[in-house]
């Protein structure tokens, strides 16, 4: 299965990482997907100008929640209980801007980013997302 571009989907790398466990390349793969793309999602709390990502519970782990559309975004809050309303407002954010706020995000108590929660589910540690991002990029060029 591919997107647009013809490259595999993020569903389908998170797949062959799922049943790879551990494999370098299929990890790699997964997040050169995930950081080629434009924005990541999140779900929004707060009102403007004060709008934050939300934050939620993960197998025991706080964990940013992103996702890869904000119609998962949307999906994902509705089951969290957010009202229709609230759970339509999403946060469309550069990934290199989510890779900004890390030390920040490390220091209120936040220990991974999980990505499409409920869908996927795949995660990464946040201290760790500036190191993928460099291993990926340096794998692309």
């Amino acid at each position: 299965m591919s997107d647009a571009t013809g490259t595999p989907s993020i569903d389908s790398l998170a797949e062959v990482v799922r049943t790879s466990g551990a494999d370098v390349d299929a990890q790699s793969a997964l997040w050169g997907a995930m950081f080629g793309l434009d924005k990541w999602w999140f779900i929004a709390r707060g009102t403007l100008p004060d709008v934050s990502p939300v934050v939620g519970v993960v197998d025991g782990v706080p964990s940013l929640l992103a996702f890869t559309s904000g119609a998962r975004a949307r999906e994902c809050a509705l089951t969290m209980g957010f009202a229709e309303e609230k759970a339509g407002q999403a946060l469309a954010v550069a990934p290199q801007s989510v890779l900004e706020t890390t030390d920040h995000l490390m220091s209120q108590g936040v220990q991974r980013l999980v990505v499409d929660q409920g869908v996927l589910g795949f995660f990464a540690p946040l201290g760790q997302l500036r190191p993928i991002a460099e291993f990926v990029a340096q794998s692309r060029g």
